[in-house]
């Protein structure tokens, strides 16, 4: 992957050259190396990891931004460009033509995220932990995210005719024909994930992180998801509806539980568990869309090696070095990276990036 950019939070104009392998970005902090790591995140999902609208990921001196990256990786190589202002709409081309739709550009370069903010999906609610199996799908199945999007946009449609006193249950009934065979899918596509994903994290867990309890993983649907189950969940619940105004069953409800010791690592974890669960989780992510799709993905690694001592930051890397593919970290210390060759350090300062 090589990357362009201007006008991008507080990166200057950038065209950024990386290793095949390992590249290892520093610098103090506010210095841009987070920036840096979502200006290459948003190349592949089309969102930025810190949330925020465009204008907020436009420089503040700037009515403009663009990203552009060739990636090489796969038998097919592509070029990804992206357009932002704060006047227009975002414009996407991808080799050079605007994509049918945003599913072929999820298909085109697939990545793999931690940041410090991902310790929500062991210590946070179950929606961060559905949006993590659904960005994973995303990026396998062409027809997933179209699917998804069919189902959230019903749901939201019949939660506004619930908020009105005056709907009548014929109404409500057209969108629950389409939440019952889009939630099917969903939840289907969810549950055949988590349980090829499930022992995946449970290894990682305990051999690459050196987890000190047993950790199970499992789906758990508020409702089977079935077209049948989902259909007949809503019709009985449609009074329970209307009162509270919003619709509580389908697979908008669903959790990827995490346990340790048989109780909930939510409630129950330390921070250093909670820390040890997420990075088996992306470790296992990693792995499985290498199988499913036959290319590494991109790895990015935002300030992982403070988040590990030094035997787990050792196995870590180890098992890194084995997987291949292009790695990017960023640290405020170089030195804590233990790795010794097949790495490329970039300095970043003031929104610079140096080799």
């Amino acid at each position: 992957m090589s990357l362009r950019a201007r006008g991008f939070r507080n990166l200057g104009a950038l065209s950024f050259e990386p290793g095949s392998h390992f590249n290892v970005i520093h610098g103090d902090n506010g210095a841009g190396k987070s920036n840096l790591l979502e200006a290459i995140y948003y190349l592949g999902a089309l969102k930025g990891f810190r949330g925020g609208k465009t204008d907020d990921l436009i420089a503040l001196d700037a009515s403009d931004a663009f990203l552009e990256a060739a990636f090489e990786s796969g038998p097919a190589p592509h070029k990804l460009r992206i357009d932002m202002s704060r006047s227009q709409r975002r414009r996407l081309q991808l080799d050079g033509k605007r994509p049918r739709s945003t599913n072929v550009w999820y298909q085109a370069i697939r990545m793999v995220l931690f940041h410090p903010g991902d310790l929500v999906l062991a210590a946070g609610s179950a929606d961060k932990r559905r949006a993590f199996l659904d960005r994973m799908l995303e990026q396998m199945d062409p027809v997933y995210a179209s699917t998804l999007s069919s189902y959230e946009k019903a749901l939201r449609s019949r939660n506004r005719l619930l908020k009105d006193a005056r709907t009548d249950r014929r109404s409500v009934r057209a969108y629950d024909t389409i939440l019952s065979k889009a939630g099917a899918v969903v939840g289907q596509a969810r549950r055949r994930l988590v349980e090829d994903l499930g022992p995946r994290v449970e290894r990682a867990f305990t051999d690459v992180f050196a987890g000190d309890t047993p950790l199970d993983v499992r789906y758990l649907p508020r409702v089977e998801p079935s077209e049948e189950a989902i259909a007949d969940a809503l019709e009985r619940a449609f009074e329970k509806d209307c009162a509270r105004g919003f619709t509580a069953d389908g697979p908008h409800g669903d959790d990827l539980e995490l346990r340790l010791h048989e109780v909930g690592a939510r409630h129950h974890g330390s921070q250093g568990q909670h820390r040890t669960i997420v990075l088996a989780l992306k470790t296992a992510e990693l792995d499985l869309l290498t199988e499913r799709t036959g290319r590494v993905p991109i790895l990015l690694l935002d300030d992982v090696s403070s988040e590990l001592d030094r035997s787990r930051n050792r196995r870590f890397f180890e098992m890194l070095r084995h997987v291949g593919g292009q790695v990017f970290l960023t640290t405020t210390h170089p030195e804590f990276i233990l790795l010794e060759d097949d790495r490329v350090d970039f300095q970043v300062d003031g929104g610079r990036v140096t080799r």
